[in-house]
């Protein structure tokens, strides 16, 4: 399913159907892993605490198997939390990535997509769009907004995934960048959650991967949105670069 033909509509208004995310270019947004970030802070400290005494218990010779299997069960839950937590700062704070936002649209489409390929054998992807437009954000940035894309329409469902990447005439003379899956879609429930931390379907999951493209779109200052209809496919739209030899965006 393709999502729209121009900027405007690609990153449009959730529409009454409720089958469409906005995320204009430069409107910054509060998301709840920075209200998280402090008290996540605070209380790794007392993550470390409880996991050490959990360790000298598991390792004491004086107790009792029962009470050593809770020790170590304890240790594998503190462990749980600090990948999330880990996870909450990657998300929430990305660094930026090293390298010239110059650089062209296509080759890092080749990368993520070959890339894509090798973990997930269900996907096919293509074929690329012969554009010629420079990025505006680092190349790094955008191989990890597409991995995330990508992983999430792969891993809808078992079977084949087909993913159509084109691209269109945006605002501000900007280009914008549309990949449209062919997979289950997304129920009207689940989009309305789709960029809040730790929802998914997914067993094994952290669903942060969406919350992730938001927050590394928003910290260059662009827009992206997305549409998905139940047994229809997903297409998410960026705002991620510019024809060549055209001037700034604003």
């Amino acid at each position: 399913m393709r999502c729209c033909s121009t900027a405007a509509e690609a990153i449009a208004v959730p529409t009454a159907a409720g089958d469409e995310i906005r995320r204009p270019a430069g409107m910054r947004q509060d998301r709840p892993g920075r209200l998280l970030r402090g008290y996540l802070h605070k209380s790794s400290n007392s993550l470390c605490g409880i996991k050490g005494y959990a360790s000298l218990i598991a390792g004491g010779g004086a107790v009792s198997g029962r009470t050593t299997a809770w020790a170590r069960k304890i240790i594998d839950e503190v462990e749980r939390l600090e990948v999330i937590y880990r996870s909450v700062k990657d998300m929430a704070f990305p660094a930026p990535a090293p390298g010239d936002a110059s650089s062209g649209l296509l080759p890092v489409l080749v990368d993520a997509s070959a890339a894509a390929a090798v973990r997930h054998r269900n996907l096919l992807v293509g074929p690329l769009p012969r554009v010629r437009a420079r990025l505006l954000l680092p190349p790094g940035d955008l191989l990890q907004i597409l991995a995330a894309i990508l992983d999430n329409s792969a891993e809808a469902r078992p079977g084949p995934v087909a993913v159509a990447i084109t691209t269109s005439p945006g605002a501000d003379g900007r280009t914008v960048l549309h990949l449209a899956d062919d997979g289950p879609g997304m129920p009207r429930e689940l989009l309305a959650q789709v960029l809040d931390p730790f929802v998914t379907t997914r067993p094994g999951h952290l669903g942060i991967g969406l919350a992730r493209v938001d927050t590394i779109m928003d910290m260059h200052g662009l827009g992206w949105g997305l549409r998905s209809l139940p047994q229809q496919g997903t297409t998410v739209s960026l705002e991620v670069a510019r024809p060549e030899g055209a001037g700034p965006t604003r």
